[in-house]
């Protein structure tokens, strides 16, 4: 009897810790490892089913521009601020961007947090008598990759780091060459060896802004033999000795500025084709540099023009007219230190509530010339498949440049109008897009709902302390 009294004991302690384990496993969900198999069913429900490969495989590819909506939800405008980098020493240059692109406090205030790149130097020919800063450094302290037109390195490092973060965008041309004795100094040989420099330490721009008066003999895309300003081009000359646009277009140069400014501020479309003397093309782009006064250039692309640039009035009409618009400027030049006044920083904290009020995104000038080429040529095909719909993007068929498959930054900001968000599924290539790029969008001022792909992520980085770290 006391056995089985025994044996009752151990059974009712033996139930009891089970139920008690029981339900400490329903009330916790442990930690998965890889080799688990809830895991293999996880991945397999971000794989495509064969009959939504077979739909889109199907449809034709389109770019129907009513699917498209024109700018990344929620802005109606896009606005780049392209810099020429003239006349602006290192330390002007960090300066002004810290307050541009960080949100640190600097002598001008909080930094504005914007996405505004710059352009850059590789050689100094120039021979301007004045001083270019407060220091009273004459022109060959100008920021540079080389020192002169020595091939010993300079502001080599600081650049390629810039660059790197997206403080730099856009080459300048290989340097200044403008020269009031009229000398031309510029030779292919310089072009070789910067080349080969940038490659070494990863500096390779897309955007290539024309600099300057006629010694400026690399400057290329708007040659014109009747017309003063424009006879000397001979970057795309193959019969000339300054020829260079087949290494440079080679090295990945995509978009150009060919010297010729303008007096209008916004564009439907920032890009136009541009056929080079050796027969390349490559995309142009239109800046706004400039007004016309009584007949006369008024120029506007001095650091105090700001104001006049960046008027209250044209910014709601750009919003208005859904465009696009690049300002040229040349914020490092002149030699009073900081270069903006209570005037100038009044009008970029203007442009910056624009942005913040989900009106203007401002970005750096590659990136708004990547995204006006997406848009406007990006391939992709929709399907609906049970219930859900889903969007291929295929290619960029670019007449210019060529089609090619793009990468996900390339197609960043990218927003399709859907009926139901959240039963669309982006794909690149019949590869799911990650859901943590993914972005579902309410009604915008259409009254229609969105589906896109993340515009990049903010990044007020002050990337004048980590280049000083060594990063």
């Amino acid at each position: 009897m006391k056995k089985l009294q025994l044996t009752l004991i151990v059974l009712i302690i033996l139930l009891t810790s089970a139920l008690i384990m029981a339900k400490s496993r329903l009330g916790k969900i442990e930690p998965i490892s890889a080799s688990h198999t809830p895991s293999k069913i996880e991945s397999t429900e971000h794989q495509i089913p064969e009959a939504v490969k077979l739909a889109l495989e199907k449809a034709a590819p389109t770019n129907p521009t009513q699917q498209l909506r024109k700018f990344p939800f929620p802005y109606d405008a896009m606005l780049a601020i392209s810099s020429d980098i003239d006349l602006t020493t290192l330390e002007e240059f960090e300066a002004y961007h810290r307050f541009l692109n960080t949100k640190e406090v600097t002598p001008a205030g909080p930094g504005l947090g914007l996405d505004i790149g710059d352009s850059a130097w590789l050689y100094i020919a120039s021979d301007y008598p004045e001083k270019i800063d407060q220091e009273g450094h004459s022109i060959e302290y100008s920021m540079s990759f080389f020192q002169g037109l020595d091939p010993s390195l300079k502001d080599a490092d600081k650049i390629s780091h810039y660059f790197k973060v997206g403080w730099i965008d856009s080459l300048h041309t290989f340097g200044d060459f403008s020269r009031n004795d009229r000398r031309i100094l510029f030779t292919r040989d310089l072009a070789i060896a910067a080349w080969k420099a940038m490659n070494q330490r990863g500096f390779k721009p897309k955007v290539w802004i024309n600099h300057g008066s006629e010694t400026n003999v690399q400057n290329f895309g708007a040659y014109n033999p009747k017309r003063p300003f424009f006879n000397y081009q001979a970057g795309d000359d193959p019969k000339s000795r300054f020829y260079h646009t087949d290494l440079t277009l080679g090295n990945g140069i995509r978009y150009v500025w060919n010297s010729i400014g303008m007096n209008q501020f916004s564009y439907d479309d920032p890009l136009f084709p541009l056929k080079l003397r050796d027969g390349q093309q490559v995309w142009g782009f239109y800046r706004y540099t400039h007004e016309i006064v009584k007949g006369k250039y008024q120029w506007t692309w001095e650091t105090h023009e700001l104001p006049h640039q960046l008027t209250n009035q044209r910014l709601q009409q750009l919003v208005q007219e859904r465009k696009y618009s690049i300002v040229t400027q040349h914020l490092g030049k002149g030699n009073e230190g900081f270069p903006f006044n209570p005037t100038d920083i009044q009008t970029l904290r203007l442009l910056k509530s624009y942005q913040d009020e989900g009106k203007i995104l401002v970005a750096r000038t590659v990136r708004l010339l990547d995204y006006a080429r997406t848009w406007k040529y990006v391939r992709y095909a929709m399907a609906s498949v049970d219930g859900k719909t889903y969007i291929n993007i295929r290619a960029i068929k670019d007449p210019v440049l060529g089609s090619t498959t793009p990468s996900l930054d390339e197609i960043r900001g990218l927003t399709f109008y859907v009926d139901d968000p959240d039963h669309t599924r982006l794909l690149l290539n019949l590869t799911p897009i990650p859901e943590n790029e993914i972005q579902r969008n309410s009604v915008d001022k259409e009254g229609k709902k969105s589906i896109g792909v993340r515009w990049f992520q903010p990044d007020f980085t002050d990337y004048t302390k980590t280049q000083r770290n060594g990063v």
